[in-house]
């Protein structure tokens, strides 16, 4: 398949996530046109590697991204860096707390557990693509590629999202998933921090957007915004809302 456009800067790849035997969950791929040329976000597991870099290759007309942004370094969606810095030598960019985990000083398994899902998970836990360069690490409400950078840690100490004001949509990374479509939190067995993952959710719920875009699950797409508060049960008018 070949990435397709959700709005108007931003295009979308499904690629999936192999579990064990027949089961997998779709694991989404973007790309952001900007004023200086294309921005990929996440780069998929690495068994579809290759996939990704082809769809690239003709998304770009075989120029590749500019940049390549992490919402974080879990392996589903660091996998591909590997390949895509083999085609195209991408810089790669993500929050100060996921550096450690892209450049191999640290390992996800290393974390303090907060939950006993994730205690017991994180042995079962691939190692992400680890000894790569990190070229610019963002903080919380730094503008790039007309985005701005939201932190939404607990699934991960540095995930972060990106909200595109032009577009209304915001790319969630683990924030939230829309599997089935059912909306839910992140797997609890790769979630080291469940509060703040809660909180995550929440601080969703604060921001302006019509199109929400979770990293596994389709995007939901008009209303979303609606949508997130009838899931955290919250009347439209108790969260107050927030241009970033």
């Amino acid at each position: 398949m070949d990435f397709r456009a959700v709005s108007r800067h931003i295009l979308r790849l499904e690629v999936n996530l192999k579990i064990i035997g027949p089961l997998s969950i779709p694991v989404s791929v973007w790309l952001v046109r900007s004023d200086e040329g294309w921005i990929m976000v996440d780069a998929g597991p690495p068994a579809t590697a290759d996939h990704v870099v082809a769809a690239v290759a003709r998304a770009t007309e075989g120029r590749g991204p500019r940049l390549i942004l992490l919402t974080h370094a879990h392996y589903d969606h660091s996998g591909g860096l590997n390949a895509l810095r083999l085609a195209w030598n991408t810089p790669i960019a993500c929050h100060v707390e996921e550096v450690p985990f892209i450049t191999g000083e640290m390992e996800y398994r290393d974390l303090q557990p907060r939950g006993l899902a994730f205690w017991l998970g994180r042995y079962l836990m691939p190692s992400p693509a680890a000894g790569l360069p990190v070229s610019r690490d963002l903080q919380r409400g730094e503008s790039i590629a007309g985005m701005v950078t939201i932190h939404l840690p607990g699934h991960s100490p540095g995930q972060i999202g990106f909200l595109h004001p032009q577009d209304q949509a915001i790319l969630c990374g683990d924030a939230l998933m829309n599997l089935r479509g059912q909306l839910s939190p992140p797997f609890a067995a790769v979630t080291p921090d469940p509060e703040r993952a809660r909180a995550s959710m929440r601080r969703l719920a604060e921001l302006d957007f019509v199109h929400l875009l979770p990293s596994h699950g389709e995007p939901i797409l008009g209303r979303s915004r609606e949508a997130l508060l009838r899931y955290l049960g919250l009347p439209a008018n108790d969260v107050h809302t927030e241009p970033w």
